[in-house]
């Protein structure tokens, strides 16, 4: 079986490669189309052939010039790979594959039409006809598609009202990612929190901060030495500041050793109507390098997955009184490490949880 893993975004990219890696692991041969390819996170060979495909902001809204260009590169492709099937990452994928005589799984990985819904500023005419194409395009993929794979089980009910072989896969770590890590003691007497998103921080109103990781005066926590030290890691605008060390973007491999050396993993969010879609991969890496996990407490998939090792918030105040209560207690997180490290490895690995998921819906092929 040859699978063609296609996609609007490029490579190096965790979610994607550990599909591929599944179906290599079937003896699937695999080849990946996108906008780039700069290198892969994972160290291990994901992909027999690489292909570039001319997507952009342009193509993505399906402006008539840049689509046939897509379409054109994309038969040329199909032609020469001549894939069983193709896995579509995310909406744009997904509607391009659809106009093709193929078979292909719609990998949902944001649930695009609602997220695109608060992404952008939809007062202004063209985002709004976004929106729409997107919302349109996500009804027409559903019914096309021979499977429907997303990240949590409340976008799967909404997609069973359209597709019948909808399954959920959590972007759990692989064991590639995680078996060589090593859980390193903290010596340092203060609370080390960590937290790994990308310009978060940094983003200002005019470059319009995505509203679901809005953590907005968050920062100011740590303007005395009350609550620790704030590693961040995937931001290449933040600036390291008082008791705030920004390591920018770091390779996958370097940054899940990084996160084996704090106590704390973060998501110091607001809420926001959408989080009961969301199932971030980051809480799941924290979890693997022995951290507990401090979440806002609209996050259902989290919360039911990482159970006593996740402890929520409401808002910034109860988050600013648990940095102060752990800080003040060291030990209980020191012991808990190696009991979240063992719970990660047995409940949130992407061989066991994932992979029967992704081959059920090949199976569907």
């Amino acid at each position: 079986m040859k699978v063609l893993h296609l996609s609007p975004d490029g490579l190096p990219n965790t979610q994607i490669e550990r599909c591929a890696q599944t179906g290599k692991k079937e003896g699937y041969s695999t080849c990946f189309a996108g906008p780039f390819i700069k290198g892969l996170s994972l160290p291990v060979k994901s992909f027999d052939k690489f292909y570039e495909a001319p997507f952009n902001k342009f193509a993505n809204v399906k402006i008539p010039s840049y689509w046939r260009a897509l379409k054109r590169k994309l038969s040329q492709i199909l032609y020469e790979y001549h894939p069983d099937f193709v896995h579509a990452h995310n909406i744009v994928a997904a509607k391009l594959i659809s106009e093709f005589q193929v078979p292909f799984v719609y990998d949902d990985h944001e649930y695009w039409p609602k997220y695109y819904k608060f992404r952008v500023n939809i007062r202004k005419p063209q985002k709004i006809f976004v929106y729409r194409l997107y919302a349109r395009w996500g009804k027409e993929v559903l019914r096309k598609a021979s499977a429907t794979i997303t990240v949590s089980e409340t976008i799967a009910e909404e997609h069973e009202k359209l597709c019948s072989h909808v399954y959920v896969v959590p972007n759990f770590p692989s064991r590639i990612e995680t078996e060589s890590l090593k859980l390193d003691f903290v010596k340092n007497k203060r609370l080390s929190s960590v937290y790994i998103g990308l310009a978060d921080f940094s983003s200002s109103r005019a470059h319009m901060p995505v509203p679901t990781r809005d953590t907005d005066g968050f920062l100011d926590f740590f303007l005395d030495n009350s609550v620790g030290t704030l590693t961040v890691i995937g931001d290449p605008k933040l600036l390291s500041s008082r008791n705030v060390n920004s390591l920018g973007v770091l390779p996958h491999q370097t940054a899940m050793k990084e996160l084996a050396r704090h106590h704390l993993g973060l998501l110091p969010w607001k809420k926001h109507w959408f989080h009961k879609y969301c199932n971030p991969n980051k809480p799941y890496e924290y979890a693997h390098a022995g951290l507990l996990v401090l979440a806002v407490s609209d996050l259902p998939c989290v919360m039911r997955r990482l159970g006593d090792y996740c402890v929520t918030f409401n808002d910034f105040d109860e988050l600013k009184e648990l940095l102060l209560y752990y800080a003040a207690n060291l030990d209980e997180i020191r012991e808990l490490r190696p009991k979240i490290r063992k719970f990660a490895l047995k409940n949130l690995i992407w061989e066991k949880k994932c992979e029967p998921q992704i081959l059920r819906a090949y199976s569907k092929m």
